[in-house]
């Protein structure tokens, strides 16, 4: 409803190591509104974004090992927020990893670390999802994907970030250039 208020046509709802909240959100079957099932998975080295998941996945696995599950369970792999300090994956834990996507704009990380994430993605040539971290009704929307106005389904949200057709934006935590 909220999102709805502020003009979003979906969102991909994810809760730290669980899908308890994105079949919460496709329980309520909004009305145009696309909602993208997903979690953010505790990796041993950082967080990774799974979309398009609606069933739990292990957490505390390698990188690769958490990739391969997300595969697995016909999700889309994200590295998130890769120059956090906290729970950024970071460089190393990217390069050469099949990741689909890097999330090139994070609400929750500051200026400097968005523009290093999108020129890494740039340079890797992966496509670039953003989002705003929300853990409260407040900051929902503050980081955001845009998508083609076609997307009409998940799997269009999907197929539109794998062709490099969606733009990331929104705001920055307050520290940092």
């Amino acid at each position: 409803r909220i999102l709805k208020e502020r003009g979003f046509g979906g969102a991909a709802i994810l809760d730290h190591n669980s899908v308890a909240g994105a079949r919460e959100a496709l329980n309520m079957h909004p009305e145009d509104f696309i909602v993208v099932p997903s979690i953010e998975v505790s990796s041993k080295d950082g967080h990774i974004l799974a979309l398009n998941v609606t069933n739990p996945l292990k957490r505390g696995l390698e990188v690769l090992d958490t990739i391969d599950e997300i595969h697995a369970a016909g999700g889309f792999a994200v590295a998130a927020h890769p120059y956090r300090r906290w729970s950024g994956l970071g460089e190393k834990n990217i390069l050469g990893r099949p990741f689909d996507s890097i999330e090139a704009h994070n609400a929750r990380s500051d200026r400097r670390s968005n523009r290093k994430a999108l020129v890494l993605a740039q340079n890797l040539r992966t496509p670039v999802t953003g989002g705003s971290d929300s853990h409260d009704n407040g900051s929902l929307g503050t980081g955001f994907t845009v998508v083609p106005d076609d997307c009409q389904t998940v799997e269009d949200i999907i197929k539109a970030i794998s062709q490099h057709r969606t733009k990331v934006g929104g705001e920055h935590r307050s520290s940092g250039n």
